[in-house]
């Protein structure tokens, strides 16, 4: 088996099992029953989004975000989040109350419940679907309606979350296994990035286009391309263009670096407020993986990939993943 197909084999180990993703839909399935009943609420729809959505989620650690979208409320959602809770407390003696969300365990599955504006067809009727329907309104809003004290990227980023899911769905199994994979990396270290589950997706993303722009799906230089891009993080420059043009990108925004945008929110870059330290440890630990990444291809051995550094030393192989794949890392 060559080191592309290990590394294949292994991200899409990386999934979760059909009867995870059973139990979490049996769980949205009866959390949405219950929205659907709260007293002085008018509630447009319940939708899962989030990774679990997008199938890039990692099954070591997979939860459910279940987006709300609420008729005549904004954010803060203060008196939409009292009656939410009241109501989902009725049926869940586990509900946790936090500052954008409502998290409780439903039959084994942790789930994120979020409070969301419902925008469709409020100031414009563009698009094809109700997600690019939703972003173009609130696109409009945010550009002629909005005041100078809301904030853009945190109050509106899971208002428009379905197109992040329509933005995933364009892409290829190869690619969800490309994100996974870079999930998976970023756990492993100790990186203290806001939105990093985000930030690794997205970077992976980026990674298996470049790749498949050659014609090809070979895991391993996909990964590379990725880790090429972590190395150098501070010259970052990524966007997408599927949603929203790129007049509608701020220009401030648009000369940040590094610069990895939202796919589904213009206002966002996910690497926004990152510090220094944590350049220098996604280079660091970039470098160390590209170097262990390339000894093992020097070798011409896939296990010599895996070995840990004690491992090195005794000449004894370790081939136990998901192990072999951390000591790698």
């Amino acid at each position: 088996m060559s080191l592309s197909q290990y590394l294949r084999k292994f991200a899409d180990g990386l999934a979760p099992n059909q009867d995870m993703l059973d139990k979490a839909g049996q769980a949205t399935d009866m959390i949405q029953r219950v929205l659907q009943d709260t007293h002085g609420l008018s509630v447009a729809r319940v939708v899962p989004l989030g990774s679990y959505a997008k199938k890039t989620s990692l099954g070591l650690k997979m939860d459910v975000d279940l987006h709300v979208f609420l008729n005549d409320e904004m954010p803060p959602f203060t008196s939409a989040k009292r009656k939410m809770v009241q109501t989902l407390r009725r049926s869940y003696s586990n509900v946790q109350e936090g500052s954008h969300a409502f998290k409780l365990n439903v039959n084994g599955v942790d789930v994120d419940v979020i409070p969301t504006v419902n925008m469709v067809n409020k100031y414009v009727r563009e698009g094809n679907t109700v997600a690019e329907n939703q972003l173009a309104n609130v696109l409009y809003y945010l550009k002629h309606i909005a005041g100078p004290n809301v904030d853009k990227k945190r109050d509106f980023s899971t208002s428009v979350s379905e197109c992040a899911v329509a933005f995933e769905k364009k892409h290829s199994a190869f690619s969800h296994a490309m994100s996974r994979l870079a999930k998976y990396w970023g756990n492993q270290h100790p990186f203290n990035l806001k939105g990093k589950s985000s930030i690794m997706e997205y970077l992976g993303a980026r990674a298996a286009e470049n790749e498949e722009s050659h014609g090809s799906q070979d895991l391993l230089n996909a990964f590379r391309r990725f880790l090429n891009m972590v190395e150098q993080p501070q010259s970052i420059c990524v966007y997408w263009d599927d949603f929203y043009s790129l007049a509608d990108i701020p220009q401030k925004i648009m000369k940040q670096r590094p610069l990895l945008l939202d796919p589904s929110n213009p206002h966002d870059n996910f690497f926004q407020g990152v510090s220094q330290e944590q350049y220098h440890l996604l280079s660091h630990f970039a470098k160390r993986t590209l170097a262990k990444l390339n000894e093992a291809e020097r070798i011409g051995s896939i296990p010599a990939m895996f070995m840990d550094d004690g491992a090195s030393r005794s000449g004894k192989i370790t081939i136990f993943w998901p192990k072999s794949i951390t000591s790698m890392c």
